[in-house]
């Protein structure tokens, strides 16, 4: 029968211990038993022994103790503290040279107090040895005192995003990391750039991360010079402002336009954006893109090299009635209206130009009038979520040119569920109840084809919580039902109509 594994295993591992355990007795015995000369010869070993192991845990308590101290610099002092107070992440520069100070200070106190060797002609011929390394290190040595210098004025800091400039050239992007010799910074592309330190101290350097994390830029848009500087203004300020919360931090002023230059081919605007660093791109995207959609919807272009034949019927000042028809029937509301209809919508509105921050509507209040946004931006707040909490909390939602406001609240007969400001200087079509009552009585069809879209939108927004008219109505045919109810309102409002 095989013998087990285990059991061979430990007659091995008796058989190697046996004879080191027999010989050590035996040369015990010899020492303590044999003599003063064996006895001498074993109190020398067991001396060397102290003295050995004296050393031994004399250095490792000093480089125990020297861990411990870097440790605390470390990760409580710097990282806690240091970090805490300037608001940023500690450059590993510091660390790193805080940590082989602290080491070198062990490695002294273990040569000078255990070893007890003088440690002044150590220090003499460590000078002339530093000369000679010095020379050879030059650089090496400019990049480590330059990155302490940028350290300590506090020039950049980890997460700044600068721009050197370096004669003819220049290099932007963030700030990576500051260690001992370099400087790392990720660029626009993506890359990572390493620049000595001595480099970049010796650059000129724009910090846009300081005093604030946003930076004034400029978006130049060429307006004719017919255009009046007013609406001009209004125009690009509104693109501005309703772009500006993609590209800007809340606490950025408001954009802004001023004239820069008149030039043959136009006046030449300067629209004022704030960004971030890493946002100015899209920023400067963002502002031309809606530019171009408010002068659209303004009926105006930006200018053009080649003279321009003006019509007598052009008017800059305002839009034109053509204008007005184009912006009525791309409504929801009134899409299905056929020319004449819209025709006489855009005559008999009245256009009302109102400043900035001034109260258009009232949510809570009947809707008597919609209104047609031309111009400018405009912000809504829902005040039927104002209950419990105050309205000044509630996200603000920005309308822009071609937004029709309150139309399906006046012809339902229910009340504004926003309440609404004006953002910048804005130019709106009102449409009341008299508008309302020339066109049902130039065409009385067109109130079945009112009530219908009505409906559709009402649908939606009774599905989202945004409207308490009709909920009651949950037929198969709900948009049919809820037309059939707006078209009974529309009966009551103009009685006198017979609309049928």
């Amino acid at each position: 029968m095989a013998t087990p594994t285990n059991s061979v295993n430990s007659e091995i591992l008796f058989k190697k211990l046996l004879i080191p355990l027999v010989l050590s007795l035996i040369l015990g015995v010899f020492i303590l038993y044999g003599g003063e000369a064996y006895q001498s010869s074993g109190l020398a070993a067991l001396k060397n022994i102290v003295t050995i192991s004296g050393y031994v845990l004399g250095i490792a308590e000093f480089w125990v103790l020297a861990v411990l101290v870097q440790r605390i610099v470390q990760y409580v002092l710097l990282e806690k503290f240091i970090a805490a107070a300037l608001d940023t992440q500690v450059p590993r520069l510091l660390i790193q040279l805080s940590s082989a100070i602290i080491y070198l200070l062990a490695i002294a106190a273990i040569v000078g107090v255990i070893f007890k060797q003088d440690l002044t002609f150590i220090i003499a011929a460590s000078g002339a040895v530093s000369v000679v390394v010095g020379l050879s290190l030059k650089n090496l040595i400019l990049d480590l005192f330059a990155g302490l210098a940028m350290n300590l004025d506090q020039t950049i800091k980890i997460g700044d995003c600068i721009r050197l400039h370096d004669g003819g050239r220049s290099i932007e992007g963030e700030v990576q990391e500051i260690s001992w010799r370099t400087t790392r910074i990720l660029d626009s592309n993506g890359n990572i750039v390493v620049i000595p330190n001595s480099r970049v101290s010796s650059c000129t350097i724009t910090n846009f991360s300081v005093p604030q994390p946003f930076f004034e830029d400029v978006v130049t848009v060429v307006l004719g010079i017919e255009v009046p500087v007013e609406r001009a203004k209004r125009i690009l300020q509104s693109a501005a402002i309703e772009t500006s919360p993609h590209f800007s931090v809340s606490n950025a002023p408001k954009p802004s336009v001023s004239i820069k230059n008149i030039t043959l081919q136009g006046v030449e605007y300067a629209v004022v954006i704030y960004p971030t660093f890493k946002t100015r791109f899209r920023g400067h995207h963002l502002v031309q893109q809606q530019i171009l959609q408010h002068l659209h919807c303004a009926g105006l272009s930006s200018a053009i090299q080649k003279p321009v034949t003006v019509s007598a019927q052009w008017d800059f000042v305002k839009p034109t009635i053509n204008h007005l028809v184009m912006l009525l029937g791309t409504t929801e509301l009134f899409q299905d209206l056929a020319e004449p209809e819209l025709q006489l919508l855009a005559t008999s509105a009245s256009l009302r130009q109102l400043p900035t921050q001034v109260q258009v509507i009232q949510g809570g209040e009947i809707a008597t009038a919609m209104f047609l946004v031309i111009e400018g931006i405009l912000s809504a707040k829902n005040w039927r979520k104002k209950v419990g909490k105050n309205l000044s909390d509630e996200p603000k939602v920005l309308l822009s040119p071609g937004y029709l406001i309150g139309g399906n609240a006046m012809l339902a007969g229910d009340t504004y569920n926003f309440t609404i400001y004006t953002e910048s200087e804005v130019l709106l079509c009102e449409i009341d109840q008299t508008v309302i009552e020339k066109l049902l009585t130039q065409q009385p069809e067109s109130g079945r084809w009112l009530s219908r879209r009505v409906a559709i939108q009402l649908s939606q927004q009774i599905a989202n919580g945004e409207s308490s008219r009709y909920q009651s109505i949950s037929s198969d045919n709900k948009i049919e039902d809820l037309a059939q109810e707006v078209f009974k309102n529309l009966q009551r409002s103009f009685a006198h109509l017979k609309l049928t």
